[in-house]
């Protein structure tokens, strides 16, 4: 019998949605109309003002694809120097955990980056009281930063689940795909707009990232615990109980929770438990029910 794979290629095979690259196509080609808008709409307005419209039309189409597509290549030029300078800005500031001490870190990861088939992943620490941790890159070597508030206030596991989240952004092409993205959500005034499309997108990657996680650490508790700490915090974590959630959840079904929740590039909190409630069948058996006594004789 053929063999079903390693750990982790088995969890990135579990956690893959291909409606993602679905949603990411529509974005890209979204972006790509409207930083061509200028050209589209000279084209247009060459036609209507010409005495020769098949020439026009010849010289507006290929003028309007080449001035299209040097924007496009421009806007991947500049991501990838703003990812450079990112990175940079993390060797100067930042602890290097591969070339630290802190070696439980540095060893689990390397070994999740191997599971996972990975290319070379770069893992820093930076000085932040607020528990976040992010990913970018788009060659080798790619970036994870640790902000230090969650060394302070997760447990090892739970930083774990954090590292497999944002392994997930890179093993997708996440960071990737951002690069294109981050220069046009960067501009002023126009930026705003451009964030809020891409945020449709970004909300699905963290769902996947988030079944990754879970895929790999098959502990749905676990993972419901890292992101119950980094929504809430630390000191109410434990707060957040059934009851809770099934109030957050009543009023996260209401339209204007769901329009609310598309000026954020992430998903809400009880929504994303729900989906770890959804998908936990996969790795943890259902639990047995109790089984009758057998009748007295």
């Amino acid at each position: 019998m053929a063999s079903a794979g390693t750990k982790g290629q088995l969890a990135v095979k579990r956690a893959f949605s291909s409606s993602d690259l679905v949603v990411l196509t529509i974005t890209f080609v979204v972006f790509f109309l409207v930083s061509a808008g200028y050209f589209i709409i000279q084209y247009f307005s060459d036609v209507g003002h010409s005495t020769d419209p098949a020439v026009v039309i010849m010289a507006g189409l290929i003028g309007t694809a080449i001035g299209a597509i040097l924007l496009f290549a421009g806007a991947l030029l500049v991501g990838m120097f703003m990812i450079r300078m990112q990175r940079q800005a993390m060797l100067g500031n930042s602890l290097q955990i591969e070339y630290s001490a802190y070696a439980w870190l540095r060893d689990w990861a390397n070994q999740v980056s191997a599971d996972l088939e990975l290319p070379r992943v770069e893992i820093f620490v930076t000085q932040d009281p607020v528990i976040n941790a992010y990913s970018f890159g788009f060659i080798r070597p790619y970036t994870i930063v640790l902000q230090s508030g969650t060394i302070r206030y997760l447990t090892q596991d739970e930083i774990r689940v954090v590292l497999a989240h944002e392994m997930a952004h890179i093993k997708y092409g996440h960071v990737n795909a951002s690069v294109y993205l981050l220069p046009f959500m960067s501009f002023p005034v126009i930026g705003a707009v451009f964030t809020w499309l891409a945020g449709f997108w970004h909300r699905r990657t963290e769902f996947t990232a988030d079944r990754l996680a879970l895929m790999y650490m098959a502990d749905s508790e676990l993972v419901k615990a890292a992101l119950i700490k980094v929504y809430v915090g630390p000191d109410v974590a434990s707060s957040m109980n059934d009851i809770a959630r099934q109030w957050q959840q009543y009023t996260a079904e209401r339209p204007m929770n769901h329009l609310a929740q598309t000026f954020s590039d992430h998903p809400f909190l009880v929504r994303r438990l729900s989906q770890i409630d959804a998908w936990k069948h996969v790795v943890e058996p259902a639990p047995t029910p109790p089984q009758s006594p057998p009748p007295a004789a």
